[in-house]
């Protein structure tokens, strides 16, 4: 139900590939824990409540896990990115230093998150998630009136988004996340809704991608302008470095153009 079955699946599979070192298996692990714990919360009405909440707690946990590296590797990634062949030597000695220190922050919480992987704790969760999502706890609505509730859910998950709407960043973050989970409950119910929920998933993911790039580049650019006066540059590192925060602030802004025009396109 919900895709239950085939998202906890994937994320079983994703989780294996982190221990043994496959290619993005972070990232997509927490991907499949976000889809989860939207599916959960979108659909809350078809679900008994404490082992729904219970489910999505734990499953939030694993996900902190899983950020807490892929923050890490994202943050070391665009900071390479930044770097171009007429960069100044001064400042790739710079950037690169700071992509150095987001690397190790990575490979230490790998290492953690590799720890937790083989622990009892962990492999209680899929156990307990293989059983929930083969057997889902439903409630009476969900079990006689699953389209129902539904399409009642998916209204009030488009409603969220509106409701969140902001221009500041934590407003526009909080929009990000209800875009998301809109379009992680719309791609969970294709099958039953057919057109109308890939329409619903397609626009919810622009939002999504619009503002988590925008969120991106303007915490990068505090990342530089943080780290840059905490560390003694030269005059030409520290001006090269401002110069780049001023890069991403600008493609940041950017990113914001015709936001307007896509969160109007999210309607049921």
């Amino acid at each position: 139900m919900y895709a239950l079955v085939g998202v906890s699946a994937e994320l079983a599979e994703q989780l294996v590939a982190i221990e043994t070192g496959g290619d993005d298996a972070v990232h997509q692990a927490r991907t499949r824990v976000r889809r989860l714990r939207s599916i959960l919360s979108v659909y809350s009405k078809a679900f008994e409540r404490d082992a729904r909440r219970g489910m999505r707690d734990r499953l939030k946990r694993l996900g902190a896990r899983l950020g807490t590296a892929r923050d890490a590797e994202v943050r070391a990634r665009d900071l390479e990115g930044l770097l171009h062949a007429d960069s100044p030597p001064e400042v790739v000695d710079a950037v690169e230093a700071l992509a150095a220190d987001a690397r190790a922050e990575y490979d230490r919480a790998h290492e953690a998150l590799l720890r937790h992987l083989g622990g009892r704790a962990h492999r209680q969760l899929m156990a307990d998630l293989q059983r929930f999502a083969a057997d889902p706890p439903l409630t009476k609505a969900g079990h006689g009136h699953p389209r129902r509730v539904t399409r009642k859910a998916l209204t009030k998950a488009v409603a969220r988004v509106h409701r969140a709407a902001g221009s500041s960043l934590a407003e526009r973050h909080e929009t990000r996340k209800a875009a998301r989970r809109l379009r992680y409950g719309a791609e969970a119910v294709v099958d039953d809704l057919g057109r109308e929920a890939v329409r619903v998933a397609a626009a919810a993911e622009a939002v999504q991608d619009a503002l988590g790039d925008h969120r991106d580049l303007v915490l990068l650019a505090r990342h530089l302008r943080d780290n840059a006066a905490r560390r003694p540059l030269t005059p030409a590192a520290a001006t090269g470095i401002a110069l780049l925060a001023t890069e991403c602030e600008s493609r940041a802004q950017e990113l914001l153009a015709g936001l307007e025009e896509k969160l109007a396109a999210i309607e049921t």
